[in-house]
């Protein structure tokens, strides 16, 4: 009986030379050795790692990532949507894309791209939609059988100010009133933004578990925030319960109590009784570490849970670049996170 493995990967500005990232400089984009360097860099992690199915981050120059892929052995590649461009200077890439590589073939693979009725409840716009289109990938695994998976890149966090805005006022008042203002309005949007993204993954998920309660679904991904935020409470809706109406929250009667576990989602790392103290950082910025990538479970892959359609066994986080090298841009500022699926013995 063999194990399923599912790794969260973000590989930092996917773009092979002569594609700058953000704005037109020399240190924003690759020359040809260090383009290689991190080609052998990113080889040798999907060979450390050894996951059956990849979900990536940060990807731009898709068809490269996809001559890789295969090299390691994933026969099976999907990107989503296309890198968005500065119209101004198509050389330079405003926003990247998700992809997803895997051993198995995908029984159905697709763009995420509605929202599940987000805007329509909510204040975000009718017009809102994923920042990166996400994967919808569904596979047929021996001893697990149907498992969804997703890959997702919520919003970035970061309040961007354009520069012009700011240039083109004289007076130095006006010039940091108005920063702080357009400041502000900017962190309003990526933060509601973000937590749409969440919610509207979760209505994706509750597609599948209200079809199927039991069903096998896991989302790869890279969420921008921290493992108690709100965004991630939105997503795994991990929540207390303090009432169910007017009814107290540990007064459901037995018969429906599962159903508190069903529509809930679950962050593997805690899923897992572990060797470790202290939860590894999968981000470094600056010196500082943050736990910003997950693998998030339905309740079928739960070990609680009796009726699990298979068990995380185990998660791992790489990390040895943060301490070893090699430095960010050859490696990556993140580290993947695996996520080891044992099928469930009758």
């Amino acid at each position: 009986m063999a194990d399923l493995k599912l790794a969260t990967f973000n590989l930092y500005h996917f773009a092979a030379p002569g594609i700058f990232w953000h704005e037109r400089k020399a240190s924003a984009t690759y020359s040809p050795e260090q383009w290689a360097a991190k080609c052998t860099w990113i080889s040798g992690m999907l060979a450390s790692m050894n996951a059956d199915i990849v979900g990536f981050q940060e990807v731009v120059s898709h068809e490269a990532l996809q001559i890789l892929a295969e090299a390691a052995g994933y026969r099976y590649f999907y990107t989503a949507g296309r890198p968005v461009f500065d119209p101004d200077d198509p050389q330079v890439y405003v926003n990247a894309t998700v992809a997803i590589a895997s051993r198995y073939p995908f029984v159905a693979v697709n763009d995420l791209a509605g929202v599940a009725g987000i805007p329509a409840e909510t204040v975000i716009d009718e017009a809102f939609g994923f920042s990166r289109v996400p994967v919808e990938a569904v596979f047929d695994v021996p001893d697990i059988g149907s498992i969804t998976v997703y890959v997702c890149h919520l919003k970035s966090q970061g309040a961007f100010v354009d520069p012009d805005d700011i240039d083109a006022i004289g007076d130095w008042a006006d010039k940091i009133k108005r920063y702080y203002a357009l400041r502000a309005v900017a962190g309003v949007d990526q933060v509601a933004k973000r937590a749409a993204e969440a919610g509207a993954l979760y209505r994706t998920f509750r597609r599948t578990l209200d079809a199927d309660p039991e069903a096998a679904v896991v989302l790869l991904g890279d969420m921008n925030e921290d493992p108690a935020s709100h965004t991630l409470g939105i997503l795994t809706q991990g929540e207390r319960v303090y009432s169910w109406g007017s009814v107290a929250g540990d007064a459901v009667p037995e018969e429906f109590a599962y159903l508190k576990h069903v529509y809930k989602l679950y962050d593997a790392w805690n899923l897992v009784v572990t060797q470790q103290n202290t939860r590894p950082v999968t981000h470094i910025s600056f010196g500082d570490g943050s736990v910003l990538d997950y693998v998030i479970l339905s309740n079928g892959l739960n070990p609680k849970n009796p009726r699990r359609r298979g068990t995380v066994s185990k998660v791992e986080v790489f990390d040895a670049h943060f301490r070893e090298g090699p430095e960010r841009g050859i490696a990556s500022d993140h580290a993947p996170v695996v996520a080891t699926i044992t099928a469930v013995m009758d």
